[in-house]
């Protein structure tokens, strides 16, 4: 049975409380969100449009999971990312139920955009198997594609859900075209520090200094709205599910 309903509340009082720190829900820890730097950011994307570039990351975390929204911009180029792990000292496991247009379709490039939807795909790569599609935003001739990968298999919950998740999409500049080459060639330069990249590898996150940009709310802010070609609305995605790892044994054990 999910047991989601403290979650809600945090969740609920994280989003509509402008006094963060003020938030507190039975069985619940305080929701954190705020701007990540060098030391606490994970998600890499080393593609060539984004080489020597700023990436700006927010980070979730409660009790539950962590989850990280980046997003990088270069040579006319854009991509987002969103990192979600679920908390590995509890049975706890995420419910990602997101097929591939319905994950593209969360990205608020995707709604601000005629989008159409071309070819899909698999491929390897550092993290594991990539489920991919590619779609076009007609009006700004702007080809794209996006993509999902699972792992960290929860091998005593009786879903058989995963822990750890990572999808987002890559938006070439106007007019260039994403051939099946780069695309492969994408995916294998996605990386996580502590797992498939080591935790030193220098990168370049910036966060605002000073300001109302700076705040928890406007981190919140920026991972949901952004500009309008970026942020997701549905950042902090709600997927961490509590499971009872006996109903697994059971399963097993049949």
């Amino acid at each position: 049975m999910k047991t989601k309903i403290g979650r809600h509340a945090a969740m609920g009082c994280l989003l509509m409380s402008g006094f963060l720190a003020g938030c507190q829900t039975t069985g619940a820890t305080y929701p954190n969100v705020g701007w990540a730097g060098t030391k606490t950011a994970y998600i890499l994307f080393t593609a060539p449009a984004f080489k020597g570039t700023e990436s700006k990351h927010v980070v979730f975390t409660d009790m539950w999971q962590h989850e990280e929204y980046v997003l990088f911009q270069g040579q006319g180029a854009q991509a987002e990312l969103i990192y979600s792990a679920a908390n590995e000292r509890d049975t706890i496991a995420l419910d990602f139920n997101y097929p591939l247009q319905r994950m593209i379709r969360t990205w608020n490039i995707a709604n601000a955009h005629p989008v159409t939807f071309g070819e899909k795909g698999q491929t390897g790569a550092p993290l594991g198997a990539y489920f991919y599609q590619h779609f076009r935003l007609n009006d700004v001739n702007r080809d794209c594609v996006g993509f999902f990968t699972e792992w960290d298999l929860k091998d005593d919950d009786p879903q058989l859900r995963n822990g750890k998740a990572l999808f987002g999409y890559y938006c070439e500049r106007p007019g260039a075209i994403i051939n099946q080459a780069q695309v492969y060639n994408l995916l294998d330069n996605v990386w996580i520090r502590g797992i498939t990249a080591r935790f030193d590898t220098r990168f370049q996150p910036v966060a605002p200094v000073g300001g109302p940009s700076a705040s928890p709310q406007g981190a919140l802010a920026f991972a949901k709205t952004g500009t309008g070609n970026t942020g997701n609305a549905n950042f902090p995605f709600d997927m961490a599910d509590f499971y009872n790892d006996a109903d697994g044994d059971e399963r097993l054990d049949r």
